[in-house]
């Protein structure tokens, strides 16, 4: 996965943001965008992001 690619082209952020952000401990949508502001303006990246959200949980939870 490209983790430079971004993911929400409204606030610039990364795929490699959104895995910040739950490394870091969010593990929900809404604790994503409170942290990364992902999706909280046009929305239409939202599924994407829950995509991410979802791997990205399931891979920290599983190491």
């Amino acid at each position: 996965m490209n983790l430079d690619k971004i993911v929400c082209n409204c606030q610039s952020v990364t795929n490699g943001m959104i895995k910040d952000a739950v490394y870091s401990g969010a593990s929900t949508l809404e604790e994503v965008q409170a942290v990364t502001g992902a999706g909280t303006v046009c929305g239409t990246c939202l599924e994407d992001v829950q995509r991410l959200v979802d791997h990205f949980v399931a891979e920290r939870d599983n190491h």
